[in-house]
């Protein structure tokens, strides 16, 4: 593999390419899980909690508060499903 230009004539370009390859070979744990709890599922939950307010303030509401109404109640049900799915992953953890 050919070195990038800023490491061409540097005297530890060597050990930092050992170091590189050392990280790459680390076995932890997959991240995949808490990623996806972490950025995916509050995304989902807010967007799925928007769609069903704007869809049942329809006609509720006068039309000038539905979409903040919606966004309040989307934001309010989405902090709630985290926080309630955060302790239920630690008390999981604690279990083991």
């Amino acid at each position: 593999m050919e070195q990038p230009e800023i490491c061409k004539g540097c005297e530890q370009s060597h050990a930092c390419a050992k170091a590189y390859e050392q990280l790459g070979k680390g076995d932890g744990p997959s991240v995949t899980r808490k990623a996806v709890v972490a950025f995916l599922l509050p995304i989902a939950i807010f967007a799925g909690v928007l769609a069903a307010c704007g869809v049942l303030l329809n006609g509720a509401v006068a039309p000038r508060y539905e979409t903040p109404l919606a966004f309040v109640i989307a934001l309010a049900v989405t902090a709630g499903s985290m926080l309630i799915i955060s302790t239920i992953l630690k008390r999981l953890q604690r279990g083991k």
